[in-house]
């Protein structure tokens, strides 16, 4: 397996990317400007799907929570996704939660205007469908490690895909910024904080990883590969 890193500083949207300059330029006036500040909630659960937000900047966490209490994170999104596609769509409620983990800014189009549109240029379609197959391949990928990985396996996969996202290089590595809590790492590996930690901790002895205050550094990116199976 070989990481790669990518520069998401303005990753071109799917749906944008299917349009002409005109195209674009019209379905940009049909949307608002939106900004959200860390730790905001951008949609809840069971909250009508109204609006779909084409994200610019900053990194969106995905979450769900069962009947127990229990938290999981599907996704990690950032700019060029879309979020919220799926209630637009299908005009229903929310099936999950997205939260700003970081300051984030995008355009947000309300679902009537975005059917119009849709009617009016059914090459978007095309984007908006790219779009929620690549999430459903990697909500399956997730899904299927949870049943089938151990901890550590899952761990490291979860990493490789957020490094690949967010990793930025520098003097003896890739730094994963804006920064994840262990906490929100055993929500998306299925394991528990104190879990994250020894198995952080042990990675540091490899010299795999490094910690700088919150902050993960990715030293050895062909080890987490190999851990990754």
């Amino acid at each position: 397996m070989v990481l790669k890193f990518r520069d998401t500083a303005r990753r071109e949207s799917l749906i944008l990317g299917a349009l002409d300059p005109s195209e674009r330029a019209l379905l940009l006036a049909l949307s608002k400007s939106c900004h959200y500040h860390g730790g905001k909630t951008i949609f809840s659960k069971g909250s009508p799907g109204e609006t779909l937000m084409l994200i610019e900047t900053g990194r969106v966490e995905i979450s769900l929570t069962s009947a127990t209490g229990n938290r999981s994170i599907v996704a990690h999104l950032g700019p060029g996704d879309s979020v919220g596609e799926m209630a637009v769509l299908l005009g229903s409620d929310r099936t999950a939660d997205a939260i700003a983990t970081n300051d984030v800014t995008g355009r947000l189009l309300h679902r009537t205007h975005l059917l119009q549109f849709l009617t009016d240029h059914p090459q978007t379609t095309l984007g908006l469908i790219a779009d929620l197959c690549r999430k459903l391949q990697s909500t399956t990928e997730a899904l299927a490690d949870l049943s089938t990985a151990d901890g550590g396996t899952r761990l490291a996969k979860v990493l490789i895909g957020l490094f690949e996202r967010w990793g930025v290089e520098e003097d003896g590595g890739f730094r994963l910024t804006p920064s994840v809590s262990q906490s929100d790492l055993g929500d998306m590996a299925g394991l528990t904080r104190e879990t994250v930690n020894r198995q952080i901790r042990a990675w540091e002895l490899d010299k795999m990883l490094r910690r700088d205050g919150r902050d993960l550094i990715l030293v050895d990116p062909d080890l987490l590969a190999t851990r990754a199976g």
